[in-house]
């Protein structure tokens, strides 16, 4: 059995424990590695050899290929970057369409990463744009670009380990053109601009899931803010529905549904909203600082018993612990999923940040090793 065809049975069904640290992601653990200072410069390739080096079954993660594949019109262009006095590199790129420009503004700190710090929708005015973005993609014919791309990372993982391929698929989110705070504040300034868009983004991914299935993945990314970010009822009235028509649509190709969400997931968790979502695999269940679930055994008592779980080593414990620390929390972690019953994948709490001490990661590996030797 390949690596893969393991991954993809253990979600499905369960079986026997292994450890598979989220490397990847632009967290910067694959970048250090690999020697780089900028995270962004970080290769399909860093991360294949990261992932290599260790004991592990990885789940590669890597973006949708840009969708100007589909159409040259809407392809982004760089119009400048320059490194600051401060040391960071300032980057911003411009989509002109012939309703106006959209721009991004992105800041990057060595051995750090970056986050936007302009994002191209912030107004109702923006949206407009973004529905021309849109309209645009949905006027294709052919999607058969984005086969051949995955297809292309397919070729570089190889057909033996397990790829999810990731996109702001949740309509909610909006294609990720503006951040979490505005979507929600453009959501119940302009509702009905915002569904027809939201209508639009589904109708997209209807086409995308069957274009990324024939490329070779294996998941897809399903993600979902946590309670610092919206309340409760936008799960309710957004994220669930579509989530559940998504995963629908993404099931009916073969795929499963990979989420992730690192921030705060208490209320949804006890008020079940992750189960009614069609999640095949969820991380994560963290305990404070890192996140604000009671404990992993309440967390695993609230979420379905059909959903995969992985983690959940905190990032902070990771950066600061002794190896000999990270092995003992492993194998007490792997006694509660035993003890609960639950399919449960060791990892961490996030994508390994670029100060990760590898010896860490390779006490991960060994508490593996370690339990089914008890």
């Amino acid at each position: 059995m390949t690596a893969r065809q393991q991954y993809l049975s253990y979600v499905r069904q369960g079986g026997d424990f292994f450890c598979s640290p989220q490397i990847g992601a632009g967290a910067g653990f694959d970048a250090k590695l690999a020697g780089k200072t900028w995270l962004s410069e970080t290769t399909t390739e860093d991360t294949i050899k990261a992932c290599r080096q260790f004991d592990m079954l990885p789940l590669f993660n890597f973006p949708l290929p840009d969708l100007s594949c589909l159409c040259d019109s809407l392809r982004w262009e760089t119009v400048s970057e320059a490194l600051l006095p401060d040391g960071k590199r300032h980057t911003v790129r411009r989509l002109s369409t012939p309703r106006g420009d959209l721009e991004t503004h992105f800041l990057e700190q060595p051995l750090l990463g970056g986050a936007q710090t302009k994002f191209p929708v912030t107004e109702e005015a923006d949206l407009s744009l973004l529905e021309y973005y849109l309209d645009c993609l949905l006027a294709c014919s052919d999607f058969s670009p984005i086969t051949r791309a995955v297809q292309e990372i397919r070729r570089q993982v190889g057909e033996d380990d397990a790829l999810d391929i990731q996109w702001a698929m949740q309509p909610y989110e909006l294609l990720g053109f503006p951040n979490v705070l505005d979507t929600s504040v453009l959501a119940l300034e302009c509702p009905h601009t915002f569904r027809r868009l939201m209508d639009k983004i589904l109708l997209l991914d209807e086409r995308l899931l069957p274009a990324v299935a024939a490329g070779g993945a294996d998941f897809v990314f399903l993600g979902g803010p946590g309670s610092e970010l919206i309340p409760p009822a936008y799960y309710e009235e957004f994220l669930i529905p579509y989530s559940q028509t998504l995963s629908a649509m993404a099931h009916a190709q073969g795929l499963l549904i990979y989420s992730h969400i690192c921030s705060p997931i208490e209320p949804m968790l006890s008020l079940g909203y992750y189960n009614q979502m069609g999640i095949d695999l969820f991380e994560t269940l963290s305990e404070p600082p890192v996140g604000n679930v009671k404990s992993l055994e309440d967390a695993f008592s609230k979420l379905d018993g059909a959903i995969c779980t992985r983690g959940n080593l905190g990032l902070d414990l990771l950066l600061t612990a002794s190896p000999a620390e990270i092995l003992d929390r492993s194998v007490r972690i792997l006694e509660t999923a035993q003890r609960m019953g639950r399919k449960h994948i060791l990892a961490a709490s996030d994508y390994l940040f670029y100060d990760t001490p590898a010896e860490n990661v390779h006490a991960m590996c060994e508490a593996v090793r370690r339990f089914h030797s008890l």
